[in-house]
């Protein structure tokens, strides 16, 4: 195996968070620490109508990838890693658990 991608959402309470650039990357930046991997580069993009963002990690085992939706109340992540020596799912439950959310769809793809 190369890698897993992983792509899925996380539903969350607290709406401020999915339009707050600076909260999105702080939890994002702590998931990933708790988890081992390492952020390199980092590019967001602020959308106004709707309000959204989405915000780029590239890891030095691949990439990380958030989209807000503020008005459903909903992160869509995805995830490649080339580090199968960790179960994928943690990066996810380590984001959910920083947003005091729930995974609520979850798709794995093995390369």
């Amino acid at each position: 195996m190369l890698g897993e991608h992983i792509i899925g959402v996380i539903e969350i309470n607290d709406g401020d968070i999915l339009t707050s650039e600076e909260k999105l990357r702080d939890l994002v930046l702590k998931a990933c620490k708790l988890c081992g991997l390492n952020v390199v580069g980092e590019k967001y993009h602020v959308f106004n109508n709707p309000k959204g963002i989405t915000y780029c990690f590239i890891l030095s085992q691949s990439h990380f990838i958030i989209h807000s939706w503020p008005e459903k109340s909903k992160l869509l992540f995805d995830i490649f890693t080339c580090n199968i020596d960790r179960n994928p799912e943690e990066y996810v439950e380590a984001l959910a658990d920083q947003l005091n959310g729930k995974i609520t769809s979850l798709k794995r793809i093995k390369i």
